[in-house]
C-alpha cells in the first residue's frame, strides 16, 4: 500500500498556482497525490510531469465525476497516458442514481461497466468511491448492496462517510468485492449540535492502524483526505499520525 494525500484537501491552493501546491504538499514528506478538483487539461498534465521530474511527486490515481470521465474520455485518457496514471475513480454517483429507484441504479451500474471495459483497454482501471447515501435503507434495500453484486469494477473507500454511515472501513474491506484504494479522513462530532466533520487522522474516532492493517497485503493505495481552511497545517498531523502508527515506510 502506498499513502498519499487526496488533491481536494489543498483544491483551492491548487487551483490559484497547482506545481507550488504540489511542492508544498511534497516537502510535507508526501509523493503520491489522487488528482481530483482540477482541470484534467494537458496542460496540467503538464505540471505533473514537471513536478515528478522536480521532486518525484507521482499520481497514483484521479478522482472524477461520472459524466467527465464519460463524456470526455479523450481527454481524461490524455490525462492519465501523460500523467502515467492507472486508476480512475468515479468520484460520487449521479443525482438521478442517488434519488432515483432500483432500477436507476442498476442502470449505473450496466453504464459504469461499459465504461470500464473502454479504459480497461487503455490499461486504465475505473473504480467506484461511496459516500454516506449509499447506506440509506430504501424501500428495496440499500444502495451499497445493489452495487457491491452488480458494479464489475472495484471500490474505493472512504473512511468518514463509512464511519458516518456506520460501516467501519475494516469491515467494509471484507465485506466488499474488491477495494482498490482508501480515503484516509477522521471523523467526530463538533459544537452543542453534535455536528458530523471529518478531522486531521488522530483527532478523530477512527482506529487506522485496524483500517491500514486490513487492507496492508491487498489494498493498491490510501490518500489522506480533509475538508479545511488549514490544510497544510491539519495534513501536517495527518502525517505525523501516519508515522507514529508505524506506517512510515508506506509515505515513501
Amino acid at each position: 500500500m502506498k499513502i498519499g494525500l487526496q488533491l481536494f484537501t489543498v483544491r483551492r491552493e491548487a487551483k490559484k498556482e497547482l506545481h507550488g501546491t504540489l511542492k508544498k504538499v511534497n516537502a510535507l514528506g508526501l509523493r503520491y497525490v489522487e488528482a481530483a478538483r482540477i482541470d484534467f487539461s494537458e496542460e496540467n498534465a503538464k505540471i505533473f510531469q514537471r513536478a515528478k521530474e522536480d521532486f518525484g511527486l507521482e499520481v497514483v490515481s484521479t478522482q472524477i465525476k461520472f459524466n467527465i470521465l464519460k463524456d470526455e474520455f479523450e481527454k481524461v485518457l490524455t490525462f492519465h497516458k501523460m500523467t502515467d496514471c492507472k486508476i480512475a475513480v468515479i468520484s460520487v454517483l449521479p443525482v438521478k442514481n442517488i434519488f432515483g429507484g432500483q432500477k436507476e441504479l442498476l442502470e449505473f451500474c450496466k453504464e459504469a461497466n461499459a465504461l470500464s471495459e473502454k479504459y480497461n483497454k487503455e490499461g486504465i482501471e475505473l473504480c467506484f468511491h461511496h459516500h454516506d447515501f449509499e447506506f440509506l435503507i430504501r424501500e428495496y434495500g440499500m444502495q451499497i448492496d445493489i452495487l457491491r453484486k452488480s458494479l464489475n469494477i472495484p471500490f474505493v473507500i472512504d473512511t468518514y462517510w463509512a464511519t458516518k454511515a456506520g460501516f467501519p472501513a475494516d469491515i467494509l474491506t471484507k465485506t466488499l468485492p474488491k477495494v482498490k484504494g482508501y480515503h484516509l479522513r477522521d471523523y467526530g462530532l463538533k459544537g452543542a449540535a453534535r455536528k458530523a466533520k471529518d478531522f486531521a487522522l488522530g483527532d478523530g474516532v477512527i482506529d487506522f492502524k485496524r483500517i491500514i492493517e486490513s487492507g496492508l497485503n491487498s489494498v493498491e493505495y490510501a490518500v489522506i483526505e480533509q475538508n479545511t481552511t488549514r490544510p497544510f497545517e491539519e495534513l501536517k498531523k495527518s502525517v505525523d499520525h501516519i508515522k507514529k502508527l508505524g506506517y512510515e515506510e508506506l509515505l515513501k
